[in-house]
């Protein structure tokens, strides 16, 4: 492995905001012995002649990029999650606090009906998640090829501006298997979200064998990664911008739910 430097610099105050927050998590991470090597190093950090927040940090050059969601893809976020994680029940964890917040702050900016939709995917994870006690892990944010370089089984994972705690334990198995489909225009339709969800159990079956994965967790955890997405979109530029292709393709499947969320009976 080859390592270079890589300087970041902020381009206003949302992007202050986010380089604090990589700069925090990459020196938490720095601490975890399981993730050494597989994420940058923090070099330094301070702000340039503009006042605008820069970091400096170790990155990995020469490996390669997959597509594919392999082995050493699971073994990273089985890392990752038990990094830290709250076993919990979901009308409690910070990922429903989250889904929450953020559809009150689109109260009066988006459509009553937009709002009702959203509303009524949160009000069926509750419902499916009732009775369901579960691990709520640390999540990248943007587990997505392009933040991902692999050498043979060992990966490298950087841009951690968007990373979180108590993230439902499919969140970054999903938004690697969807975000790069939705991304680029190709059908995002019930047959490949269930395909989807089959691996993302199997996924946590392997990191997290203690818990219950019946196929209606699987289901609820795939609508709370949907909806979580296409609100931390929507919040950010005040809209639910169906004209971006990921935000188009994840309405869809909330939408038409029904479709490929098995029966709760």
């Amino acid at each position: 492995m080859v390592t270079y430097s890589l300087v970041k610099t902020a381009a206003d105050e949302s992007g202050d905001q986010q380089l604090a927050r990589e700069a925090q998590w990459l020196r938490e991470l720095a601490e975890v012995r399981s993730l050494e090597g597989q994420v940058p190093r923090l070099i330094d950090e301070g702000r340039n002649t503009q006042g605008r927040r820069f970091l400096v940090m170790s990155v990995a050059q020469g490996w390669g990029e997959t597509r594919a969601f392999t082995p050493g893809h699971e073994r990273f976020l089985s890392n990752l999650g038990k990094a830290r994680f709250r076993s919990t029940d979901f009308e409690v964890s910070g990922c429903s606090e989250q889904i929450s917040q953020s559809l009150s702050r689109l109260e009066g900016v988006v459509p009553a009906a937009t709002l009702e939709t959203l509303r009524g995917a949160y009000h069926d994870c509750e419902t499916a998640l009732l009775y369901w006690t579960g691990p709520y892990v640390l999540s990248q944010g943007d587990f997505a090829p392009w933040n991902i370089r692999s050498f043979g089984s060992q990966l490298f994972v950087y841009d951690w501006g968007n990373a979180r705690t108590e993230a439902s334990p499919l969140d970054d198995v999903l938004h690697y298997l969807i975000v790069q489909r939705a991304l680029y225009g190709r059908t995002v339709n019930a047959k490949f979200l269930q395909a989807a969800m089959k691996q993302a159990r199997g996924f946590a079956l392997a990191a997290y064998p203690d818990w219950t994965w019946r196929a209606q967790v699987i289901g609820a955890l795939t609508l709370v990664y949907l909806l979580g997405a296409l609100l931390h979109h929507s919040v950010a530029v005040g809209r639910v911008d169906r004209g971006d292709a990921v935000v188009r393709s994840y309405w869809n499947l909330i939408e038409k739910r029904s479709a490929w969320m098995p029966s709760n009976d």
